[in-house]
């Protein structure tokens, strides 16, 4: 059974924030959540499974459809119920407490901190070196062990940023700001450069030792091109990023819409121009070679000086899609925390700072973790925390896109500021593809499909076993346990 929803308001949610963020900071942490590494360390990959440029473009277009389909989806939620914690809150109105506890451990546990992860050891391991010399590369000694200096600098970052974050959501939404608006205008004009001016001879570079992409004219199998869909839904991963904030954006009504669909859209065309502008540079073959493609491609066309600044518009990048999971998935919870379905302190709020700090600590704490386990368990396995992260993207986005189709149903009469752009096209195109993919790679066993999915029935396992007849939380008793809803004309 539904909980009842209440009344928003627009000085703050009934979590006592206060709504901070403006238009351009809302759309900054959108475009800032995806402009991450996965559009420079993805390309290759990607590169790797298919068999020509148009089904290499095909991917990067099926990939921005799916996000924009999920932006639009999901612009009808948020703007109906703008409140901290995102599809949790959606997924409690929905499919009901017990999916919603279970999703917001796998995001919990895998997707935040996983994102985290990997984008911060690839930074380390890819931008870093290059701009501030090959010193950063060098692994440090403690008890014997060497911790090679990507996890180390990983480490760092997220510890920062947390920090950033800790001393109130304002400051972070001026630094998204900065950090996003600079690298995302220089790169588009960087592309368009490529596009109009570069001859694509002059940068040829055969595929690298090791790499095996499908020969030219060679079918790829469904499970090859479900391979190579990850690490593009990886790339394209933050288009929901304003939803975990929606108790921190002023007038949500219309801001939340205008960030989720206006931020994916843009980083969609950037993407395109940018997937484009790499084959210009490189043959396909010689793109499943590179390793990174953005500092490969810059070391083409500019030479060291070029070099250094595109890195550097890289790594600011990097950071703004930091900030933005660090931002946003603590929020989770947050917001689970008030529930009492995580820690009761992960719910409360800085007296001061009015953050949610120990779920900003607790997040990083668990992003910490997945950086030793994944140099204990796979040895530095970057491609490993991707389709970990990617494949519980895929579960838990399924089912918030989907609770509009079941709110359309159960709560029809609710207000609803704004619907969704040719309901219900965008949550069917995107379950099904989302479904098809996962479905492909269970089949063939993929590791990181079935870790996934065993957090998540776990997690309802325990729900249901442990939780479903625990008292209700007090905000639950006082009808608080719901998402805010906007009345009418707001």
């Amino acid at each position: 059974m539904s909980e009842p929803v209440h009344q928003d308001h627009q000085d703050g949610g009934s979590s006592g924030q206060f709504r901070t963020l403006g238009t351009l900071p809302a759309l900054a942490l959108v475009a800032g959540s995806m402009l991450g590494i996965g559009i420079f360390i993805s390309p290759p990959e990607v590169a790797a499974h298919v068999s020509g440029s148009l089904p290499f473009m095909l991917m990067w277009l099926l990939g921005g459809l799916a996000a924009l389909f999920g932006a639009l989806s999901l612009a009808e939620l948020g703007a109906m119920m703008p409140r901290d914690g995102g599809d949790y809150a959606y997924l409690r109105q929905s499919w009901g407490p017990g999916v919603a506890f279970a999703a917001g451990w796998l995001q919990l546990l895998a997707i935040f901190p996983g994102s985290l992860a990997s984008v911060a050891v690839a930074t380390a391991k890819y931008q870093l070196p290059t701009l501030l010399g090959e010193g950063m590369a060098e692994p440090l000694a403690v008890g014997g062990l060497s911790i090679p200096a990507s996890h180390l600098w990983a480490a760092v970052i997220i510890i920062a940023l947390t920090a950033i974050n800790h001393v109130g959501v304002k400051v972070s939404g001026v630094v998204q700001v900065l950090v996003t608006s600079v690298p995302l205008a220089v790169l588009l004009i960087t592309s368009l450069i490529v596009l109009l001016h570069y001859e694509p001879a002059a940068g040829a570079i055969e595929a690298a030792p090791g790499i095996a992409p499908v020969e030219p004219g060679e079918e790829p199998t469904a499970l090859a091109l479900a391979q190579a869909y990850l690490p593009v839904y990886f790339a394209y991963s933050g288009w929901n990023a304003a939803i975990y904030v929606g108790g921190e954006i002023k007038d949500p009504a219309r801001n939340l819409p205008r960030a989720l669909v206006g931020g994916t859209a843009a980083v969609t065309g950037l993407y395109l121009m940018l997937c484009v502008g790499f084959l210009a540079v490189f043959s396909l073959e010689g793109l499943a070679g590179v390793g990174e493609a953005g500092t490969a491609a810059a070391q083409a066309m500019f030479g060291p000086v070029g070099v250094t600044v595109v890195t550097g518009l890289i790594v600011l990048a990097m950071i703004g899609s930091l900030n933005g999971s660090v931002l946003t998935g603590s929020r989770i919870a947050f917001a689970m925390g008030k529930q009492g379905d995580c820690a009761r302190a992960a719910g409360e709020l800085h007296p001061r700072f009015a953050t949610p700090v120990i779920a900003l600590w607790m997040q990083c704490g668990i992003a910490l973790a997945l950086l030793f386990l994944d140099l204990v368990i796979f040895g530095d396995g970057l491609d490993t925390l991707i389709a970990y992260t990617s494949s519980a993207m895929l579960i838990t986005g399924t089912l918030t896109v989907l609770a509009v189709v079941i709110l359309r149903r159960r709560m029809p009469d609710l207000p609803r500021p704004y619907k969704t752009w040719f309901y219900p096209l965008p949550p069917a195109l995107y379950a099904l593809s989302s479904v098809l993919v996962l479905v492909l790679l269970a089949q063939q066993g993929d590791p990181s499909v079935w870790i996934a999915g065993g957090w998540f029935a776990g997690a309802l396992l325990f729900y249901r076993l442990f939780r479903s007849a625990a008292p209700a939380s007090p905000d639950a008793e006082r009808g608080r346990d719901a998402a805010d809803v906007l009345p009418s004309g707001r």
